[in-house]
């Protein structure tokens, strides 16, 4: 497993939670049970992901077969999420635990030994799917600094990311991609469901190809020079790229990070020559900088889009939310 952060820095907060989930432990103080949690057959195999976003893309891979849990809930911040002895006491009951990878969830790392787990039991999706493969790319490949414009190796810690973008399912092809490593990881470890988690793959795949083909067929019927969009966070690069739209800027490259004014100027000046009309806010993140953005050229703010996180209903699912942006974006451009 390629591991995206400095250990020593996690290992001192595993080791800190360990010792408040020993005390926790020697309380009685032991996390009650997800109301999620299932009965039956599906209740002696307990997946837990990271975010909702993988939860449910677990959920379309393995169906009622097993138990899906998330430890960061729906409309929470993966970026700036800290955990808690109680997340690595809910790990502790992991059987497998699903995590992004590419610097976007690593902290889940520093919980595995607190929970008494071991990367054996960690399923990172996007392991092997790097720089080195064309299907993915780097962040900034698409928005170049300016010349003699330099980031210091902590700042590109700070952006979480390890100089992939981490978002690829956000492209429904990457999102497929997710859905068949869960279910053949799961599968495995399970044979004698093997058949009943390939047939909820198979209607996962499904929903996701139909969908693909829903946003595609709704795209393409806008004029390619009117697809281009302003979002907060440098995360539909993959989504973008999936329905040819144009990215024209983003108010902030990573949640946590204030841009320059230099970095603001040059957004507004883009957003002017662009002829953008409005941007998009997300969910989880309240920005003062597009408020700043939409003053100084008269863009309205729209809101929401969903990445890191699901919202409520219809956003509730990977499906929901993925149709909420679409709409959203193609509503935009009229």
């Amino acid at each position: 497993m390629r591991l995206g952060i400095k250990r020593s820095v996690w290992t001192a907060v595993g080791a800190a939670l360990a010792s408040l989930v020993l005390v926790a432990g020697c309380n009685g103080s032991a996390a009650s049970p997800s109301p999620s949690e299932s009965t039956g057959a599906a209740a002696d195999y307990t997946v837990i992901a990271t975010t909702s976003v993988f939860a449910d893309l677990a959920q379309l891979a393995l169906g009622d077969n097993v138990t899906i849990e998330t430890i960061i809930p729906a409309g929470v911040d993966v970026h700036t999420f800290e955990p808690s002895p109680a997340d690595a006491q809910k790990l502790a009951g992991a059987d497998l635990i699903v995590m992004n990878g590419l610097g976007l969830d690593e902290w889940a790392l520093s919980l595995l030994e607190a929970a008494g787990k071991s990367e054996e039991d960690v399923l990172e999706l996007a392991e092997g799917i790097d720089e080195s493969n064309a299907w993915v790319y780097l962040e900034g490949e698409e928005h170049d600094e300016e010349e003699g414009e330099e980031h210091s190796e902590e700042e590109g810690e700070e952006h979480g990311h390890g100089g992939t973008d981490p978002h690829i399912w956000l492209d429904p092809k990457g999102a497929a991609i997710y859905v068949n490593r869960i279910a053949a990881r799961v599968a495995a470890e399970l044979p004698e469901r093997a058949m009943a988690i390939e047939s909820a793959r198979d209607a996962g795949l499904a929903e996701i190809a139909a969908l693909d083909e829903e946003l595609r067929v709704g795209f393409t019927a806008v004029e390619a020079s009117a697809r281009k969009i302003v979002t907060f966070h440098d995360a539909f690069g993959y989504f973008a790229r999936a329905y040819e739209i144009e990215i024209v800027g983003v108010a902030v490259e990573a949640p946590g990070q204030e841009p320059s004014a230099k970095e603001i100027a040059a957004l507004i000046d883009a957003i002017k020559a662009a002829g953008v009309t409005s941007v998009f806010s997300e969910a989880q993140f309240p920005s003062k900088v597009l408020d700043q953005v939409a003053a100084e050229t008269g863009a309205t703010v729209l809101g929401n889009l969903y990445s890191d996180a699901l919202g409520d209903a219809p956003a509730n699912s990977y499906l929901g939310a993925m149709r909420a942006n679409a709409s959203a974006i193609l509503a935009s451009f009229k």
